[in-house]
């Protein structure tokens, strides 16, 4: 669905020109909101403002930032674009023409000069273990209790549990110990129980990961998790370091049927929040990240090496690499 607002006048001060700053002139705004036809579904056939947005907010903002004076209008379009994303969750894609009716050029006779800028609302997949939170020492800690007790004459080193974070833990657990069947489901459950006392209390957010969060949903980012780790962990893990209030939707491994680095959670996320793949970034510290990301087709996939797997590993898989939570 498209919303239009269309030949809002106004008299503002946007210009280079000293005139222009100071006696200011006449505008004109267009705004073309796209809304996701599923999500206002309630509006077309209940009636229901909540599913729409509100004109008189829209009209609000573009006034506001028509007040507040610019040297080009090239900035007041962007801005108005960014805030229509930020303030109204709804809109998927925001365009705006702004106008300059009597533009300061000699001879000049047409209608005006106009700029036009269109956003489109990004969805922003995160991966949580080694890229969110520093995971490594509790996974650690808990899978090497988990094997001393359920495959006591399997000794992985650091780097093999390493290479396995990121998938489902009942894959990582049969690679590193070949167990299989009930006894990989007692190791399995054996974990669980274990990481719940040995490994939650050596989680920690990494530095400048709550800011980079900040900034994403402030700019109208849907920010959401994909993970190899059980919805209610992943959650009450949020919640605990504080980041929950950044968070849109979380796809862990039992709301999928097939896990990274399969697709599917990326696709389910797209479908759920009606943000298009094209507009998509995928964000981790493993390979299975990347691929995850590139099976399904989105614009970009970042991968940060302050978690699991090298630089070298994440080029090789076709990420484009981060150093750190700032560079994003």
């Amino acid at each position: 669905m498209l919303i239009r607002l269309e030949q809002l006048t106004f008299h503002a001060r946007h210009g280079v020109m000293p005139q222009e700053s100071k006696v200011g002139g006449r505008f004109e705004v267009d705004v073309t909101l796209r809304l996701d036809d599923a999500e206002c579904s309630g509006a077309v056939d209940d009636d229901q403002l909540c599913h729409t947005v509100n004109y008189a907010e829209v009209h609000a903002v573009v006034a506001e930032e028509m007040a507040r004076p610019s040297a080009l209008i090239e900035h007041v379009a962007g801005r108005m674009a960014r805030r229509m994303l930020r303030d109204f969750r709804a809109v998927r894609e925001a365009t705006v023409r702004v106008r300059k009716c009597c533009p300061p050029i000699e001879g000049f006779a047409g209608r005006g000069v106009s700029v036009e800028v269109t956003l489109h609302r990004r969805l922003v997949v995160w991966d949580f273990d080694g890229t969110l939170a520093d995971t490594q020492r509790g996974i650690m800690r808990t899978m090497r209790l988990t094997l001393g007790e359920c495959a006591p004459a399997c000794n992985p080193t650091d780097d093999d549990i390493c290479q396995t974070i990121g998938l489902p833990l009942r894959d990582s657990i049969a690679m590193l110990s070949g167990l299989h069947d009930e006894a990989l489901d007692r190791a399995v459950d054996m974990y669980h129980r274990l990481f719940e006392t040995e490994g939650v209390a050596c989680i920690t957010l990494f530095d400048g990961i709550a800011e980079a969060l900040r900034r994403q949903t402030e700019r109208g980012d849907v920010v959401t998790i994909a993970t190899s780790r059980g919805h209610q962990s992943v959650k009450e893990l949020c919640e605990r370091m504080g980041i929950m209030q950044y968070i849109a939707h979380i796809i862990a491994c039992e709301d999928v049927q097939h896990a990274k680095p399969h697709a599917d959670p990326v696709l389910r996320l797209c479908r759920t929040t009606g943000i298009r793949l094209a507009h998509t970034t995928v964000i981790g510290d493993t390979t299975y990240d990347m691929e995850m990301g590139f099976n399904a087709g989105v614009a970009r996939c970042l991968g940060v090496t302050w978690g699991n797997h090298t630089a070298e590993m994440l080029a090789r898989a076709g990420g484009e690499v981060v150093t750190t939570p700032e560079a994003l």
